[in-house]
């Protein structure tokens, strides 16, 4: 089976963990200062920071930024529930807009629609990879004096213009969860080029305390330290980025060339000066003689890995149907999520497949898997 997920670890990975656990310095430490400073440049920030997951970044982001009860907050219901779920963390209401029908990103003119007087930001989420309109995100959080944070989960190596992305709004969050671009098994990161802002992240990441460290305590804060053993993957990862990243690359243009081709189908959109981070590589089923199921069926039954991700949205997991056990329900009113439609992103959850994107395929293996859908779709 060709898999849609195969862990790009090699030995260097290996044995820079082996070096820190004899080092018995297992915290975040040295390993974690270097990443940091290789991420940055990597992501063109001024400022990095490591965190535990890519969870508790958005979320470190939400409150950093002081966004808290009842205030709402915009953003995309087709994504992993992670993004969601950090808002109402903070006490705050995630308000759901739909997506483009053709980036599977949450569309702007939908944005507009959703905006209120109690909106204090926006989450963009840039879906596989593939990056946001920002210029017309950020139009419109100027415009409304709005925060924006972006959920560069999977955008590592997704660029506008040269710009990665993360630089736009606020914060940058980032994951380095296993089956990401760039992998620490877990871990997470904030990117920022406000200094302010940057040192009041450090501090809640840390229990609140101050550079100096010690037992004074300025802010409430959370442990959200990243441990040197995943900073010590991480700092490898980074050294590899360029060859993780253009392999990736390279895979995802010779796909979107050939599957181009299909009318059954159609492949995500990259806006013109967008460069997508090829994490994820979904077809979108345009023809509704083929089920969703039946197309990946068929795809595995001829050794092609394959799945539907985020096939259930946001607002329609069992969770939020019924936020009654969510203890912030006993103080804050939020919309009943079982009425929200989103006909776009339901549509997109429902007729997607996703096929291999993994480093280790082979043109060989590219090749079959065309081959493969071509005989079915043609």
């Amino acid at each position: 089976m060709i898999p849609v997920v195969d862990i790009d670890i090699k030995e260097r990975e290996m044995k820079a963990v082996q070096d820190v656990i004899k080092s018995k310095y297992l915290v975040e430490g040295p390993n974690a200062r270097s990443f940091e400073e290789k991420f940055a440049k990597f992501s063109g920030s001024k400022f990095a920071s490591t965190i535990v997951n890519g969870t508790c970044a958005l979320h470190l982001a939400m409150v950093a930024l002081d966004i808290g009860p009842k205030d709402e907050v915009i953003t995309t219901p087709y994504t992993f529930v992670a993004s969601s779920n950090t808002i109402l963390f903070s006490g705050a209401i995630p308000i759901f807009a739909d997506i483009d029908k053709e980036t599977f990103n949450i569309d702007p003119e939908k944005i507009e629609e959703k905006i209120s007087e109690k909106t204090k930001a926006i989450m963009p989420v840039h879906i596989f990879g593939n990056p946001c309109d920002m210029k017309a995100i950020m139009d419109i959080a100027e415009d409304r004096n709005l925060i924006v944070i972006e959920d560069c989960a999977q955008g590592h190596g997704a660029a506008i213009d040269g710009t990665h992305v993360g630089n736009f709004g606020s914060v940058g969050c980032f994951s380095f969860y296993g089956t990401k671009n760039l992998i620490g098994g877990e871990g997470g990161a904030v990117i920022t080029n406000d200094e302010e802002l940057f040192e009041k992240m450090k501090s809640i990441k840390n229990h609140g305390r101050s550079p100096a460290g010690g037992y004074d305590h300025y802010l409430i804060g959370y442990n959200y330290r990243m441990t040197d053993m995943t900073a010590a993957i991480m700092n490898v990862q980074m050294d590899r980025a360029d060859e993780i990243i253009s392999k990736r690359h390279d895979t995802g243009d010779k796909y979107r060339e050939a599957l181009s081709e299909f009318k059954d189908i159609f492949v995500q959109k990259v806006l013109p000066g967008h460069q997508h981070s090829d994490y994820i590589m979904a077809p979108l089923i345009v023809n509704n003689k083929f089920s969703q199921s039946e197309v990946i069926e068929y795809l595995k039954s001829k050794n092609v890995g394959s799945r539907s991700i985020y096939s259930k949205l946001a607002y329609q997991q069992p969770c939020y149907q019924d936020l009654t056990s969510w203890h912030l329900s006993r103080v804050i009113d939020y919309p009943d999520y079982s009425k929200v439609k989103c006909s776009t992103a339901e549509y997109v959850a429902q007729n997607h497949f996703e096929i291999p994107m993994v480093t280790s395929l082979t043109d060989e293996s590219i090749n079959y898997i065309i081959e493969v859908m071509n005989e079915y779709f043609n």
